[in-house]
């Protein structure tokens, strides 16, 4: 492609504390700049993670609109579309995609793609099937995160399977230590309560329903009365809280169970756990959970779904488990604490995996790739200035 870098405008509903908003933070800084020019529209408020992303490098603009305000948000994105010149409108979040894409539409872009970070639903409305089967026709792909996830595309959604490209999460594995339990005389391990001879088991994941706490809370009531020394790290907060506190409380785990809250230094948290837990029963796709418990040498338990059987390797980096199993989530725990040398040597394990398949580095060029490829095959917008929209058969 001969007139420039391509350029790229991101529309998302905010930069939230979330994996597919810390993901976009983390892709967009490491696109080559002779290739690529990108900004990120936030259409509601900017978010917890919209400054790290201007620190970042990340040209990153905030509309500010409500849901009530949809018909603002529109004209700006069209104005903001039109203004940056963009070769292709990448959209995700709900509202993100159906303003975004509609955006895209009326500004003549030539490519336009929804990424999708979930693999299922735990509340999808009739209206919103009916808005995206309306607007796939003027979209060009989707961008998965998993081959896990593309049942859910398909038999769910009703996407066309041909529309689908799969580019995996990354982390940059230098960003972690991968020295477990080194963190146990540091002042994290001391502000927690944690003992360096404690089993530390951590969650890292948003309080809400489909994270399935309460079955991770009962596996932990059964961890904790057959390994005395065991601790439940609950990482992450949201409206469930009250509630899983109330739960903890019925179960009696008293001060085997912390809540910690949300954290902003995951790095020193995984040198304080044994391993982490997903206990989630849907939507589960990549989770950077267990991708940076795999940079930090941390091997995993996790319910087996979506994506999550790409990343663990079962009896080799962690074990995978029934959802809404707290017997089968407590045996798989329980095994990896008891067997000698299990954590170490299945912790390693998932550091050489995550090096060799699911670095940032690697995440990024199939990125790069992908989009080289989507936008050559649909012209660039910029020539001729107004491009009409390839219609998808």
């Amino acid at each position: 492609m001969t007139d420039g870098p391509i350029r790229l405008l991101f529309v998302v509903p905010s930069l939230t504390v979330g994996g597919a908003e810390r993901h976009l933070v983390r892709v967009i800084p490491g696109l080559d700049p002779q290739k690529f020019v990108a900004r990120v529209v936030c259409i509601n408020q900017a978010g917890a993670l919209f400054a790290a992303a201007r620190e970042a490098g990340v040209d990153a603009v905030s509309l500010d609109r409500s849901s009530k305000q949809s018909h603002h948000a529109l004209r700006e994105l069209v104005r903001q579309i039109r203004s940056f010149g963009a070769d292709a409108v990448i959209t995700r979040g709900f509202n993100a995609e159906t303003l975004g894409r509609i955006a895209a539409r009326i500004a003549r872009v030539p490519t336009s793609i929804v990424w999708k970070h979930n693999c299922g639903d735990v509340e999808r409305r009739r209206w919103t099937r009916i808005v995206d089967d309306r607007l796939d026709r003027f979209t060009t792909a989707y961008f998965g995160v998993a081959f896990g996830q593309v049942p859910y595309l398909v038999n769910d959604l009703g996407i066309d399977g041909e529309k689908i490209r799969v580019i995996r999460n990354g982390v940059d594995p230098a960003e972690f230590h991968p020295d477990r339990r080194g963190g146990r005389g540091g002042e994290v391990a001391r502000e927690l309560g944690i003992a360096g001879d404690d089993k530390v088991v951590g969650i890292l994941a948003v309080l809400r329903e489909e994270k399935d706490h309460a079955t991770f809370l009962r596996a932990g009531a059964r961890v904790v009365r057959e390994i005395p020394g065991a601790r439940l790290l609950v990482v992450g907060d949201g409206p469930l809280r009250p509630e899983l506190e109330d739960l903890a409380d019925e179960l009696g785990l008293g001060d085997r169970v912390i809540f910690a809250g949300m954290r902003s230094d995951v790095d020193e948290i995984l040198r304080i756990v044994d391993l982490v837990v997903l206990s989630s029963y849907t939507v589960e796709c990549f989770p950077f959970a267990v991708l940076e418990a795999m940079g930090a040498a941390v091997p995993a338990v996790c319910t087996c779904i979506g994506g999550l059987p790409e990343l663990v390797e079962h009896g080799v980096t962690g074990y995978l488990v029934p959802p809404r199993d707290p017997r089968g989530l407590a045996e798989g725990i329980v095994r990896l604490l008891d067997e000698p040398g299990a954590v170490e040597r299945m912790g390693d394990a998932a550091r050489r995996r995550l090096e060799e398949r699911f670095t940032l580095v690697r995440s990024v060029q199939e990125t790069e790739r992908v989009l080289v490829e989507l936008v050559g095959a649909n012209g660039r917008a910029r020539r001729g200035g107004r491009h009409p929209f390839r219609q998808a058969k």
